[in-house]
């Protein structure tokens, strides 16, 4: 009989892979060529020799399609917008830079998406003015600031990674009920001009949820959703017309942030069943603390409040990518091979919220390695082979 050896470039063994867009969650090894994914199998089901010229030992550890961070900033524009070269430690292979930057700089700085270490989408600030840092308040012109001419000319330009426009709403952000309503038309009437989605950062606004939803079409992104003054009407139950726009295909972000996540409206909203569609963490340089916003750290809390891991898996990865351009998810043969190594530490975790409320969870989600396109980007795994 032939010996047979089937050597990969890389090959990632012992692990629990779990994909739950293709149903999977059990011990499986993956074999990589280059940038794809040639192989998947169980252990010790596959004929002949089997190794690799680089490997991976994941025993005890769960395997991932590459996380997809649907909500980030990695683009100038914020002044504390996160650096684009540590986010392999996050365990990212795929993002959505949320409103960084706006119509004002995006063509002269395409050339950064390009060269982004990982595939980015990006949404655009609805107003110009999204990049002063908050020197000058935005939508002081409102009809100055949005250039529904110039958005739609770049959207046709770069059709390629522009996906939407990002438009902050909040008591900060556009204060005021006249203000707001005069905003959200604004943002509706560009968005149905360009052919886009709206993505709306909401943050305790000035007018009632019932009123605000009006505002979105199936497929636009409300934005915080589990923010205080967000979801909840006085009697802290979750309004009917938010499972109404869920129904109709309104996607429910849950974009943690430093400042936009509240586990006790999370907790009743969750107690009611209404769950996010996508779950984000907001990543910026606010995240430097191990208790904010972190996409591996936000999808615990949501396993605290009563998720499991395969729902909070799929809607940080498959839910994101269904709205982006150029992002594949799955393991499964011919792939591109873009996974995430994760650890699931059992055992009691303390999580603290944007508001400084304590809540404990029995599970700790820390990256250990981070495969894009077949690359090793990052790994904490001693594996001897």
């Amino acid at each position: 009989m032939a010996f047979i050896v089937n050597c990969y470039d890389l090959l990632i063994k012992n692990g629990t892979v779990v994909d739950p867009g293709n149903g999977i969650h059990k011990k499986m090894d993956i074999g990589i060529y280059g940038s794809r994914i040639v192989d998947v199998f169980e252990p010790g089901q596959k004929p002949g020799k089997i190794c690799g010229g680089k490997v991976i030992d994941a025993t005890g550890l769960t395997v991932v399609p590459g996380l997809v961070n649907g909500h980030c900033h990695l683009l100038p524009g914020l002044r504390f917008s996160y650096p684009p070269e540590e986010i392999w430690k996050r365990g990212f292979t795929a993002a959505i830079d949320m409103g960084s930057m706006s119509s004002a700089s995006f063509n002269r700085h395409r050339y950064l998406v390009d060269a982004s270490p990982c595939t980015l989408n990006v949404c655009l600030g609805l107003s110009s003015m999204a990049e002063t840092q908050g020197e000058i308040p935005r939508y002081t012109l409102l009809d100055r600031e949005v250039d529904k001419e110039k958005i739609k000319d770049l959207f046709e330009m770069h059709p390629d990674v522009l996906i939407g426009i990002k438009v902050f709403i909040g008591h900060n952000d556009s204060p005021g009920a006249e203000l707001t309503h005069a905003v959200m038309k604004k943002a509706r009437e560009v968005c149905d001009y360009v052919g886009c989605r709206m993505f709306v950062h909401v943050a305790n606004p000035d007018i009632p949820f019932t009123e605000l939803i009006q505002y979105f079409n199936p497929g636009d992104n409300f934005t915080h959703t589990y923010n205080k003054g967000n979801i909840l009407n006085e009697n802290g139950e979750v309004y009917p017309e938010a499972f109404e726009a869920q129904k109709r295909g309104i996607i429910f972000d849950s974009a943690r942030g430093s400042r936009n996540w509240s586990a006790e409206v999370a907790k009743a909203a969750f107690a009611q069943g209404f769950y996010p569609d996508a779950i984000t963490d907001d990543l910026t340089c606010l995240s430097n603390d191990p208790q904010t916003s972190r996409l591996h750290v936000h999808m615990g809390e949501c396993m605290a409040l009563g998720m499991s891991f395969d729902d909070v898996l799929y809607r940080a990865t498959n839910v994101p990518a269904s709205y982006m351009k150029g992002v594949q998810v799955g393991i499964q043969r011919g792939n591109a091979a873009n996974i995430t190594i994760l650890e699931l530490q059992k055992g009691p975790h303390m999580y603290t919220d944007a508001f400084g409320v304590e809540y404990e969870g029995d599970t700790f989600i820390q990256p250990r390695a981070t495969i894009y396109k077949g690359e090793i980007k990052y790994n904490t795994i001693y594996t001897d082979y």
